[in-house]
């Protein structure tokens, strides 16, 4: 019997922010998986807010790692966008 690896969900981030967080998982040897994340296109509102000027948010892309790397991951990611 085959077992699955399990992902765990990093984070969505802006789509120019993920080349940065790509290229930090790669340096690191952690492996992951990305997913679009379009849900926020689908607002009602969305169209009064881009008229508005109030920028509202856009297509994300979510982030995947293998959960054994899942601590690794998010402590690298914490360097990067510190809280």
């Amino acid at each position: 019997m085959q077992s699955v690896e399990k992902f765990e969900a990093i984070g969505a981030f802006e789509p120019r922010e993920v080349k940065r967080v790509v290229a930090l998982l790669e340096a690191q040897g952690i492996p992951f998986d990305l997913q679009a994340d379009n849900s926020a296109l689908s607002n009602p509102v969305r169209a009064v807010q881009l008229s508005m000027g109030t920028y509202p948010e856009g297509s994300k892309i979510v982030i995947f790692v293998p959960e054994a790397d899942y601590a690794a991951a998010v402590e690298a990611i914490k360097v990067m966008f510190p809280v």
